[in-house]
């Protein structure tokens, strides 16, 4: 292994010695470019990787956290202005869990916990502050617990107490909300806000909670006129059935219609008057005596009829009556009965409900069908794309009266109370989208045009790069040059007898490729020497007849000689 180093070694060296001074330079520079891009790259894979610890944080809530992490020798990062801590990513749920078991409160929300330290001799002054502000504080906890807010303040309007009624005021409050982005508060929930704040507070209305957002927009509707209260909700309960009854009506329809073809709009009129009753019922079949009183009176009186001289005399009891006169008869026969009775009574009474439908009127306009359009011969027509041709065809009336027949049972329409059901039949307008669509098609040809322009300018870019200056770069550095190979061939008859005597070229293995061991060296060197004399010889033709004419005068002359 160490012979295998050490030959290694030894082959570099020698490459490097064998290059001149600027392919030495450029061979430096590329390995100092290649040392810097590995090591870029292992800087940027062993950088640490911080994650958000806090986001959307005051001022106060960043410098507290900041000082925890400090005293806790934990690398950290600020952003967004101080508003967000990130820390190491392995670090991110420890020091979570680490804030929440100091008791960290966010925005200097202290509530209760403020009576958990109190100093001796503390005034009654204080005492109450402290209260209001534990108050406002577990208020604040609370109301961050609503789905969508982030932070919230609060703000009590604690009036003193007074002995007089007169002068008594009813406690108030304001909150500002800030919520999450993207999300809009709806009425019900800001009502809800409302309600519990006023709910906490001995003597607070609803309608004494302003609440704001964080732009100061004032998100409550604060009317402390009951009157003006209970026509909004009447209002907003009237809005709320039409919209159901619509729906109700469309959903109906566009079974049978089809989606989209069918628009109803419902006017409800409500009655609110409230209203009680009393009834009351008798049952004379089964009736009972309770007490019974008679009383009967029997009485028979005979007396003569007036007679004689008209006076007191004549009219005296007991005078015998004349003969012939008539007597006068006074028969009583009285019979007077007193009963009472226990009659069975019903007593009923019933309040109406203060909402109650006065009447109704329902409007629905409906779409016509599409019909295909039949040729001569009884198929249907289709146009150049194959799509059925169609035509607009109105729903009849007895359709109509179907679809009206459904409506008013779905709904229960009553014409005694004046309830109204209208259905025409209409044609609906479309819109035309082509240009909507042709403007969209350009748009997305843009961008198609300037992705394809881009990645080819990328892809252009890196093959010239390539091209231009890694490859010469390669050949420049790695190419065996002519001149390399012109000092190894014979410039004088002493070299090119000394190669004669050879038959190789001294130092022409290190210019030459690896080549596999099956083919001969020497053949493929006295291949190369051949064409290369040939080149010089048709470059330079005289300059070759000189060297072959001094060639063969000097073997002559050693012949001679010899």
């Amino acid at each position: 292994m160490n012979n295998f180093f050490s030959q290694t070694v030894q082959n570099f060296v020698d490459f490097f010695k064998s290059l001149d001074m600027t392919r030495r330079i450029g061979l430096i520079a590329v390995a100092g470019l290649l040392l810097a891009s590995m090591t870029g790259i292992v800087v940027w894979s062993s950088k640490t990787d911080y994650k958000v610890l806090y986001t959307d944080l005051t001022k106060d809530d960043s410098a507290v956290i900041a000082r925890m992490l400090e005293e806790g020798k934990i690398n950290y990062q600020v952003a967004d202005d101080g508003k967000t801590i990130k820390v190491p990513e392995d670090q991110v749920e420890i020091w979570r869990l680490e804030i929440a078991k100091k008791g960290v409160n966010f925005t200097g929300t202290v509530g209760y916990e403020v009576f958990d330290k109190q100093a001796f001799g503390t005034t009654s002054f204080v005492q109450k502050i402290n209260k209001q502000r534990a108050l406002e504080g577990e208020l604040v906890k609370t109301i961050m617990h609503i789905k969508g807010v982030t932070r919230a303040r609060i703000h009590l309007s604690i009036p003193e107490h007074s002995p007089f009624v007169s002068e008594r005021k009813p406690p108030s409050a304001s909150v500002v909300l800030d919520v999450e982005r993207g999300v809009t508060m709806t009425g019900d929930e800001i009502k809800g806000i409302q309600s519990l704040v006023s709910s906490s507070v001995d003597g607070m209305r609803s309608h004494n909670v302003v609440v704001i957002d964080s732009r100061g927009k004032k998100l409550s509707e604060n009317d402390g006129d009951n009157m003006s209260t209970e026509t909004a909700n009447r209002i907003a309960l009237e809005t709320k059935l039409n919209s159901q009854y619509e729906k109700k009506v469309e959903e109906i329809l566009s079974r049978v219609i089809g989606e989209g073809k069918v628009i109803a709009k419902v006017a409800i009129k409500m009655d609110f008057t409230e209203k009680v009753e009393t009834q009351t019922t008798y049952d004379s079949e089964n009736a009972a005596v309770v007490s019974e009183v008679r009383n009967e009176q029997k009485m028979v009186g005979v007396r003569p009829s007036p007679q004689g001289i008209p006076g007191a005399r004549s009219n005296l009891p007991g005078e015998a009556p004349q003969p012939g006169i008539p007597e006068t008869r006074n028969d009583v026969d009285k019979s007077l009965v007193t009963r009472n009775m226990a009659v069975p009574t019903i007593v009923t009474k019933s309040k109406k409900p203060t909402a109650e439908i006065s009447n109704m009127s329902v409007a629905v306009m409906v779409d016509g069908k599409k019909v295909p359009v039949m040729a001569k011969d009884g198929t249907p027509m289709v146009n150049e794309d194959g799509i059925p041709v169609t035509k607009y065809q109105a729903w009849t009336e007895e359709e109509l009266q179907n679809f009206q027949a459904i409506v008013g049972s779905a709904l229960g329409i009553n014409q005694t109370r004046g309830d109204k059901l209208v259905i025409k039949n209409m044609e609906f307008a479309k819109e035309d989208l082509s240009e909507m669509e042709a403007i969209m098609r350009a748009r997305e040809n843009r961008e198609l045009m300037k992705n394809i322009t881009k990645y080819l300018m990328i892809g252009a870019i890196i093959s010239l790069f390539f091209f231009m200056v890694v490859r010469p770069f390669i050949q420049w550095l790695t190419e065996n040059s002519v001149e390399s190979i012109e000092d190894f061939l014979p410039k004088t008859i002493e070299e090119l007898e000394k190669i004669q005597a050879n038959q190789r070229l001294p130092g022409l293995e290190d210019v030459l490729p690896s080549i596999e061991d099956k083919l001969n060296p020497e053949k493929i060197e006295g291949n190369m020497l051949r064409e290369k004399i040939i080149s010089l010889v048709e470059q330079n033709p005289g300059k070759a007849a000189q060297v072959v004419h001094e060639m063969i005068h000097a073997a002559d002359t050693n012949k001679e000689i010899a």
